[in-house]
């Protein structure tokens, strides 16, 4: 185990060392990096859940890094995180934003984990996105970066700045190729399934929270849909309501013999039971 992962399973056990350890993954989108996750990755860290907060490959250093890599560099890395989390946790949960959601969905579809959160993930997507995608590799590498789909002024404001100014075709390419396979994969994700979608996204239709749900093959699968968010809602209007969902979601997979006083550390079980 590493010393960066080892202090921060120290920093997360629980209260109790007589309980199991649970772990988090967290899984940022395309273009992203580790910072659109970390609120979410404070809130679960303060509740005494060991959260790796996964930066995938060609991501957060320069936006040409990424023009070689796609869906089969960001999986593995995503399965290698998962491997690494259960030699020290019993529960292992995936939690993913947009191609985040879509590589938790893939991962569990072929790993045991003990559920997932799935955050505006994309199946379908728009033909017209797919004809644009191929055209513009077809002349260009690169383009610039659409605005930052946050409904919130000063949430988009803050996130701009972290995310890169232009967008790589073939990674997006390579994500959008492997939608149609992951569509026959998700009857085989019998895990928990915790599917979060945004009524007013602009770059990931609802309708695709709603077509993932159904062809879930989980028994355990709920489905929340957002009024005051767009895309990136980890960061909007409903943040709170995420948040609140993801614990409760987490909480409720892992309360076998748990006493509740100790099950969690945030001082939230009366309000999210």
């Amino acid at each position: 185990m590493d010393p960066a992962r080892e202090q921060r399973l120290h920093s997360s056990s629980p209260s109790s060392p007589s309980l199991p350890l649970i772990g988090a993954l967290l899984v940022h989108g395309l273009n992203g990096n580790r910072s659109d996750m970390v609120e979410i990755e404070e809130m679960l860290s303060a509740c005494g859940i060991v959260v790796e907060n996964i930066l995938l490959p060609g991501h957060g250093s320069h936006v040409r890094n990424m023009l070689p890599l796609g869906w089969d560099e960001w999986s593995t890395a995503v399965k290698r995180e998962v491997s690494s989390l259960k030699q020290c946790c019993e529960y292992v949960f995936l939690i993913g934003h947009s191609l985040g959601a879509a590589l938790c969905l893939h991962v569990a579809a072929h790993e045991e984990v003990a559920g997932v959160v799935s955050m505006c993930a994309p199946l379908d997507m728009s033909p017209w996105l797919r004809s644009a995608v191929h055209i513009a590799q077809r002349i260009t590498p690169l383009v610039p970066t659409l605005r930052e789909d946050i409904r919130n002024p000063a949430a988009r404001r803050k996130y701009t700045r972290d995310v890169y100014r232009w967008t790589p075709m073939a990674p997006v390419a390579s994500m959008l190729k492997y939608l149609p396979q992951l569509r026959q994969e998700l009857p085989q994700v019998t895990a928990p399934v915790l599917v979060i979608a945004a009524v007013h996204d602009h770059v990931v239709p609802v309708r695709d929270g709603y077509e993932i749900y159904r062809l879930l093959g989980s028994q355990e699968k709920q489905l929340v849909t957002l009024h005051l968010s767009y895309h990136v809602v980890m960061k909007d209007h409903d943040q709170e309501e995420v948040f609140a969902r993801t614990l409760a979601f987490i909480k409720r997979y892992t309360n076998v013999a748990r006493p509740q006083s100790v099950a969690f550390d945030d001082g939230q079980q009366d309000k999210l039971a």
